[in-house]
């Protein structure tokens, strides 16, 4: 596994994959923390995180000019849209393929969730393949970037607003901060890098009463206790 990597020694990469991240399916930031460092442990280091873009073809680009890329994660500014604190319905992503269409075996302490609208489902969704050889702590990170001083890594056109996740070139330049974001984590891509999934499954609240929250991480538990044998 890759060299820890810590964001209060090492400066911003100047191309990485940044992502802005929240309340998602139903699941607070807390929650979903928690259970992806419980599910680094479990895999030796490696965990999944979701992402709704398809940026297939800018990791590929990544990949191309950087040898070991990161991804950065910082908070999302804005407050969080009804459809991700109550969504109708959250699904669980069954199985998963490389950027070559390739076969991508999820391990079994893996879970990738996102939220899914009956009226319009989704048949895909994607994820980005981290590892850090130390604990995921949200908040941790004293590094900070702006959104004026980045730029598409394939494209040259300033980040939009409605991009939560992009491969991006930090830009050195001196003109005052538009909007600067903490940097609250920091990973290594590990190879596949990046993944399509399918085959959504639904999951079910009991009675309809319970949260999300509260059912990922119920089957969070059972899947991870069936992963260790315990």
């Amino acid at each position: 596994m890759n060299e820890v990597i810590n964001s209060i020694m090492m400066a911003l990469p100047i191309t990485f994959c940044w992502t802005r991240i929240g309340i998602e399916a139903g699941q607070s930031l807390q929650s979903i923390f928690h259970r992806k460092e419980q599910e680094r442990t479990a895999n030796g280091g490696l965990f999944f995180w979701g992402i709704g873009n398809a940026i297939g073809p800018s990791i590929a680009e990544l990949l191309r000019c950087c040898p070991q890329p990161e991804v950065i994660f910082s908070s999302i500014k804005c407050a969080a849209r009804p459809a991700d604190v109550n969504p109708v319905n959250v699904v669980a992503w069954a199985k998963a393929e490389c950027l070559d269409g390739s076969a991508f075996e999820l391990p079994s302490p893996a879970l990738i969730t996102s939220r899914s609208d009956p009226r319009n489902p989704k048949i895909t969704h994607y994820a980005l393949v981290c590892s850090s050889s130390t604990p995921l702590t949200a908040g941790s990170g004293v590094d900070t970037l702006d959104i004026g001083h980045l730029e598409n890594l394939l494209t040259g056109r300033p980040v939009g607003a409605s991009q939560v996740t992009a491969v991006v070139r930090r830009l050195e330049r001196g003109d005052a901060p538009i909007r600067t974001y903490r940097a609250v984590l920091r990973a290594r891509l590990e190879a596949p890098f990046f993944l399509r999934l399918r085959d959504p499954v639904f999951l079910s609240q009991k009675d309809g009463i319970q949260g999300w929250d509260s059912v990922v991480g119920d089957i969070w538990a059972e899947k991870l206790s069936n992963s260790t044998g315990v």
